[in-house]
């Protein structure tokens, strides 16, 4: 009978720790998602292409997608881009001036963008 309760007291002691130390856990990781910084853009060189497309619309906050030699291509938007593009008041069928750069495995980043 003694045995028992032994028995029982470390297996309801165990389930107390366990619980305790699942919950201390999750919530460690989510301070770490908070104060992860965002990531780093790549720097800028002088390798910018400059083209002429039609302008399709916007992806989502960082991207847009364009026309570019007859084929659909999305660009990555600057972070000076992604707060002034909806100002720029380009409409979806615009011809535009544009000026990216090429980025190994990722889609390019677009630097400016004048309408034609």
């Amino acid at each position: 009978m003694k045995l028992r309760k032994v028995l029982g007291l470390i297996l309801i002691i165990g389930l107390i720790a366990g619980m305790m130390i699942g919950c201390s856990q999750s919530g460690t990781g989510e301070q770490e998602k908070e104060q992860t910084p965002p990531p780093i853009e790549e720097p800028v060189n002088s390798d910018s292409i400059e083209a002429t497309a039609t302008y399709t619309g916007r992806i989502d906050n960082n991207s847009v997608e364009m026309v570019l030699q007859g084929d659909p291509q999305a660009f990555q938007l600057t972070d000076e881009l992604i707060e002034s593009w909806d100002s720029l008041g380009f409409a979806e069928g615009d011809q535009l001036k544009i000026q990216y750069q090429e980025r190994e495995n990722d889609r390019p980043l677009l630097l400016n963008a004048q309408k034609l």
